[in-house]
């Protein structure tokens, strides 16, 4: 008889692991707030207190201190007597006075001088005219010497009385002067919020910091407030100068969005006789 070969079991074949899934590691990244700025350079966004005189006759012209303002009486009850805001290169303040401001520090004074060219420019003589008193009577001035007076588009005063007629300067007051600015630097601003809020500040100073949010995501600001807002005079042209200083001064932003908001008023009180 013949042996039956034995088979031994086959082995069964290990099950497969499933391959091990990539996993690709998120990372979210962080932007880092920019360093605050210590020295004035292109395109900072400062606060200042200046001066501004003549620098022959001392003559005071504008100025930021209100104490200065009232002695020199040119104090405004519409005006602010505060740090004003300037961002270099914007020629907020004349040009040759904000490429000085490069290199100070924060607490740091100058006094800038400015030549005439760089100021109120030269006086032109052309700017001097001869005018009739008649002339003048339709546009409602009286013609004495020394009278500030409107007359077409121009503003000007009157130097000389002929009589029948005046002469009149158009020159700006300043033409043809040095001027010196007595500055001082109250800070520089580097915040990225705080840079959006100093320029709502500048355009609207009417509003309370309380009455606005101002929120960015990605690369939109949107800036919300209420209906008060409406009664403000040439509002809408306010926006227009908020939403470009914004994009002007965050050269990574795309869009800005305002927001008017209106309430539902209260039901009135029941009135019992």
């Amino acid at each position: 008889m013949s042996k039956k070969k034995e088979t031994k079991p086959k082995k069964k074949a290990a099950a497969k692991k499933p391959a091990a899934k990539k996993t690709t590691k998120k990372t979210t990244e962080k932007k880092e707030a920019p360093k605050a700025e210590t020295v004035v350079k292109e395109k900072s966004m400062v606060y200042l207190d200046f001066t501004a005189s003549t620098q022959k006759e001392g003559l005071i012209f504008d100025t930021t201190h209100l104490e200065v303002a009232k002695e020199e009486g040119l104090f405004r009850d519409n005006d602010r007597y505060e740090p004003a805001l300037v961002v270099v290169g914007w020629n907020w303040l004349p040009a040759a006075v904000e490429e000085a401001l490069i290199g100070l520090k924060v607490g740091e004074a100058k006094t800038i001088e400015i030549p005439p060219e760089r100021g109120a420019g030269p006086r032109d003589p052309a700017k001097i005219k001869k005018i009739a008193k008649a002339k003048l009577a339709k546009q409602g001035a009286k013609g004495y010497v020394g009278e500030k007076i409107e007359f077409g588009n121009e503003r000007g005063v009157v130097t000389f009385d002929f009589g029948r007629s005046v002469r009149v300067d158009f020159n700006s007051p300043l033409a043809g002067k040095t001027l010196l600015y007595d500055v001082i630097i109250r800070e520089i601003v580097s915040d990225r919020t705080k840079k959006l809020e100093a320029v709502l500040r500048r355009r609207l100073p009417g509003i309370p910091d309380d009455r606005f949010n101002v929120t960015m995501k990605k690369k939109t600001v949107t800036i919300e407030w209420g209906e008060e807002t409406r009664f403000i005079e040439n509002i809408q042209y306010g926006e227009y100068g908020i939403a470009q200083d914004i994009l002007k001064a965050l050269e990574d932003l795309d869009e800005v969005k305002i927001v008017t908001s209106f309430k539902r008023p209260p039901p009135p009180e029941n009135v019992t006789t």
